[in-house]
């Protein structure tokens, strides 16, 4: 039994370029904030904190509560943006679910330990989280990469320090 689940969001399909657009501003802002890599300082920002008050966003954000499972509480979402040489080799994230959103993913696929998925523009990925996962480049690219990860959580202790958490 599949444990895990893709959907297709026609949001980012029918807007893609603006998608694009804006996630693009986004990096550039959080460059000019944290002048470090978006992917690794993802407890620092939320993907959505950083595009408010964009309309497309907030529908963006909409659609996504309406995929995690009713347990999920918190949430943090982080903006992947990489060259070929620079995806994501094998890695971890240690939360209830884990998941990503396919906003220019060029010709990739999201490896596991025993399935795999072909990355599509509008393909939004959710399955539990602790499971090992990779990169796979098919075809190089010369423009980068952009996905947005992110990570839901059911149980969540007061205080923390991860500045990237918000209510779904």
């Amino acid at each position: 039994m599949k444990d895990h689940k893709v959907h297709t969001s026609e949001l980012i399909i029918n807007h893609h370029q603006e998608f694009v657009d804006l996630v693009s501003e986004c990096y550039d802002f959080h460059q000019k904030i944290f002048n470090e890599d978006s992917t690794w300082s993802y407890a620092k920002y939320n993907f959505f904190s950083l595009a408010a008050p964009s309309p497309l966003a907030r529908d963006l954000f909409d659609e996504l509560r309406t995929l995690i499972p009713s347990d999920g509480k918190w949430m943090q979402c982080w903006i992947n943006r990489h060259m070929s040489d620079e995806v994501l080799d094998w890695h971890n994230h240690d939360w209830d679910y884990h998941g990503y959103i396919c906003i220019d993913p060029k010709e990739t696929r999201t490896s596991f330990w025993d399935y795999s998925i072909v990355n599509e523009i509008g393909n939004i990925y959710i399955g539990p989280g602790h499971r090992q996962h990779k990169v796979c480049v098919d075809e190089d690219f010369d423009s980068p990469r952009i996905t947005l990860g992110f990570d839901i959580t059911t149980v969540m202790e007061p205080p923390t320090p991860l500045l990237s958490l918000i209510p779904v």
